[in-house]
C-alpha cells in the first residue's frame, strides 16, 4: 500500500516538473517580448509622430490653398465685375458723344440758317441776282428745245417775210431781206463766210462764230447775259 502512494507521488512531481518547464518557457518568451518591444517602441513613435505632423502640415497647405482659391474668386469676380462696369462707362461716354454731335450739328445747321438769313437781309441785291440768275439758267435750259421766236418768219400784209437774223457783216445787227430775194447770191454768201471766219479768229479763244442762224439767249460768246 505504501509503494501505490510513493508512485502517486512521483507521477505528480514528474506532472509539476514539466508544467513548470512550460511555464518558465513562457515567462522566458514575454520577457524577450518585453525588451523587443521596449528596443522599437522609441522608433516606432518617432516614425508615428512624424507622421502625424506631416498629415497636420498637408492639412495646413490644403486649407491654405482653398484661402487662395477663394480668394483668387473673389479676385477674379471683382475684375469681371469691374470689366462690366468699364464698358457700361464706356457705352454711356459713346452715348453721350453721339448725343452731343447731333445737337453740335443741329445747332451749327441752326446757325447757318440764322446767318444765312441775315445776310440775305443784309444783302438783298444778293438773293435777287442769284434768282434772276436761276431764271436765266432754266431759260437757256428751255430754248434747247423750243425754237426761238425771232427766228420764225413773219407775214406782212405786202405779202413780204422779216428775218431777225444777225448779218456778220455788220457786227451783228438785225437785218431786213424781202421775201423776193431771201436766196443771197453764191459769191456774197461766200464773202460773208471769210468775213464770219476773219472775225472768228481775232476774238481769240472762246469766242463763237456767228452764221445765218440765231444763237441761243443769253449767250454772247464770252458767258451768259449779266
Amino acid at each position: 500500500m505504501g509503494w501505490v502512494i510513493e508512485e502517486e507521488q512521483n507521477q505528480l512531481r514528474k506532472y509539476i516538473q514539466e508544467n513548470y518547464t512550460k511555464i518558465r518557457d513562457v515567462e522566458r518568451e514575454l520577457a524577450n517580448l518585453s525588451m523587443e518591444m521596449k528596443l522599437t517602441a522609441g522608433p516606432k513613435k518617432s516614425a508615428l509622430e512624424h507622421l502625424r505632423k506631416k498629415i497636420e502640415m498637408s492639412t495646413e497647405r490644403i486649407h491654405a490653398a482653398k484661402l487662395k482659391e477663394e480668394q483668387a474668386r473673389k479676385a477674379w469676380e471683382a475684375a469681371v465685375q469691374v470689366v462690366k462696369d468699364e464698358e457700361a462707362i464706356k457705352q454711356s461716354l459713346c452715348e453721350d458723344l453721339n448725343q452731343l454731335v447731333q445737337e453740335s450739328s443741329s445747332s451749327q445747321f441752326t446757325r447757318l440758317e440764322e446767318l444765312k438769313r441775315r445776310l440775305e437781309a443784309l444783302n438783298p441785291s444778293r438773293s435777287s441776282t442769284s434768282v434772276s440768275y436761276d431764271r436765266k439758267s432754266m431759260g437757256v435750259a428751255q430754248s434747247g428745245t423750243a425754237p426761238d421766236a425771232s427766228t420764225v418768219p413773219r407775214s406782212t400784209e405786202s405779202g413780204r417775210v422779216t428775218e431777225n437774223t444777225p448779218n456778220p457783216g455788220n457786227g451783228g445787227n438785225v437785218s431786213v431781206t424781202n421775201g423776193h430775194n431771201q436766196q443771197p447770191s453764191a459769191e456774197g454768201e461766200g464773202r460773208l463766210k471769210k468775213k464770219s471766219q476773219f472775225q472768228g479768229k481775232g476774238r481769240g479763244i472762246g469766242a463763237v462764230p456767228k452764221g445765218r442762224g440765231s444763237p441761243a439767249p443769253g449767250w454772247t460768246g464770252a458767258g451768259f447775259d449779266a
